[in-house]
């Protein structure tokens, strides 16, 4: 996993942990270190490396998201090079003279051909980062009449929505898909959970929050 800086344990996967005793239970997460670490662990215990299997599925997924998220960036950030060197030369993209140009158009379209040709100062466009769409997530965990709606729907616990609204916010950040606002962030997770992603059928209120190694909270 080189190259990432953090990686989740989810909620559901603590009952591997439960089933084993302490001492198992502490080899299997040095082993989950030593694997996102690039050590490439092989445990002699064949406990571990059964209950270990699960976790490394999952953490491959993981990694597979994030990677397509930085793939997703990178081209991002070329596009935007490009669109900067274009406008450098294209006197229409410079604040100071696109005004101006486009009103001496309009002039001579006025004069030719009577039409009107209307120039309108361009929006600001909202910010939009991973602390923003963070904040828009902490607001809808504590949401809890609307979290009482989804949870109802889907016969599921409020704090099984709240784990699965997680996971739901940590995939639309590994795929750069960044919520601009809690009603884009609840429309999307519905979709989300409609198109193939049920709530897990976890026995109600038996964890109170999921398991972050990244501290998004």
């Amino acid at each position: 996993m080189q190259g990432k800086k953090s990686f989740v344990l989810y909620a559901d996967q603590r009952e591997v942990f439960e089933e084993l005793s302490n001492e198992d239970a502490g080899k299997l997460i040095k082993h989950i270190y030593a694997y996102v670490n690039d050590e490439n662990p092989e445990s002699e215990d064949k406990l571990i490396r059964l209950a270990f299997l699960p976790i490394k599925t999952q953490l491959k997924r993981d990694l597979k998201l994030w990677e397509d998220k930085k793939q997703v960036r990178s081209e991002a950030g070329k596009k935007g090079g490009l669109a900067k060197a274009s406008n450098a030369t294209n006197p229409l993209a410079k604040p100071s003279n696109a005004k101006q140009s486009l009103a001496n158009l309009a002039v001579n379209v006025n004069v030719n051909d009577n039409v009107n040709v209307i120039y309108k100062e361009p929006v600001e466009s909202l910010e939009v980062n991973e602390e923003s769409h963070n904040e828009i997530f902490r607001k809808l965990w504590t949401s809890n009449i609307w979290l009482e709606g989804i949870a109802m729907k889907n016969k599921a616990s409020i704090e099984q929505v709240r784990n699965h609204l997680n996971e739901f916010r940590q995939e639309q950040l590994l795929k750069a898909e960044l919520k601009v606002s809690e009603e884009d962030a609840k429309k999307h997770f519905v979709n989300w959970i409609k198109r193939g992603n049920p709530i897990p059928e976890i026995e109600a209120n038996k964890y109170n929050k999921s398991t972050l190694i990244d501290n998004w909270w």
